[in-house]
């Protein structure tokens, strides 16, 4: 497993693709801070704390950058033929796609990692600054940050699991935003329909555990670790529920 991991990681890290996706992240966020810091030049005062608290409106792009790091690793095999070449040599289907996952998820971290702390460490360097606005800002980051990881690793895997299954890189991208995207939206319109139904509380129940709603309002309620752990449930079920299905349907795929 540690030899598909290491040459996984040797392809990802090879690809101009990876690294002029990341350059291009950071330059918009920086071009971002570039904008506030202009404006601060003419009079404007636009602070860390607003700063980071746009950060938090940031969020939900997570679960979009779990699109763009499956595919820098996953990188057409189907369409390339490669995918076959691997599962020919005789190498475990299931290494080939656990390995693939946990690739995913280092890239993904990567990119959090290094997103987050370039766009911070530019807000702090360039943005007025108020130490106790700060330190209450950072707290708020923090939490939301907690918050969303897991829940973004339980769309990353249901975004590995679509790549495996769906021969097209475009369907499997399409099939994934169906499923964290507008599925939430589905679950919400049809709560409205049933109207005061016996459905209705179950409907609500699922709305308010979608990872895309669990993200948008963790800024609104920080602090509360009730809901933090109630993420990690969420993203927990969704890691080994999304990883069963990836795994169960690859294993049975023909490879053409």
């Amino acid at each position: 497993m540690m030899s598909y991991i290491r040459a996984e990681f040797y392809k990802v890290f090879r690809r101009t693709y990876t690294w002029a996706a990341l350059l291009v992240l950071l330059a918009l966020e920086g071009l971002l801070v570039a904008g506030w810091a202009f404006t601060n030049a003419n009079g404007n005062h636009v602070d860390f704390y607003t700063g980071a608290g746009m950060l938090l409106a940031m969020l939900s792009l997570g679960f979009y950058a779990t699109l763009l790091t499956c595919d820098m690793v996953f990188a057409d095999q189907y369409k390339n033929g490669t995918m076959k070449n691997e599962v020919a040599f005789g190498l475990p289907r299931s290494r080939i796609y656990l390995g693939k996952f946990v690739v995913e998820l280092a890239v993904s971290l990567l990119f959090m990692v290094v997103m987050a702390g370039f766009y911070l460490g530019l807000c702090w360097l360039f943005l007025y600054r108020d130490p106790a606005q700060d330190a209450l800002i950072m707290q708020v980051v923090g939490y939301c940050l907690l918050t969303a990881l897991p829940l973004w690793i339980g769309v990353l895997a249901c975004t590995c699991a679509f790549y495996f299954l769906v021969r097209s890189n475009l369907w499997a991208c399409l099939a994934s935003l169906c499923i964290f995207m507008i599925l939430p939206t589905a679950i919400g319109v049809a709560g409205l329909i049933v109207g005061d139904t016996g459905l209705r509380p179950v409907l609500d129940f699922l709305y308010q555990h979608m990872p895309t709603i669990m993200v948008e309002t963790a800024p609104q309620i920080a602090g509360d670790w009730a809901t933090c752990g109630q993420a990690w449930i969420v993203g927990a079920i969704w890691l080994a529920v999304f990883t069963a299905v990836g795994l169960a349907g690859f294993r049975k795929k023909e490879i053409q």
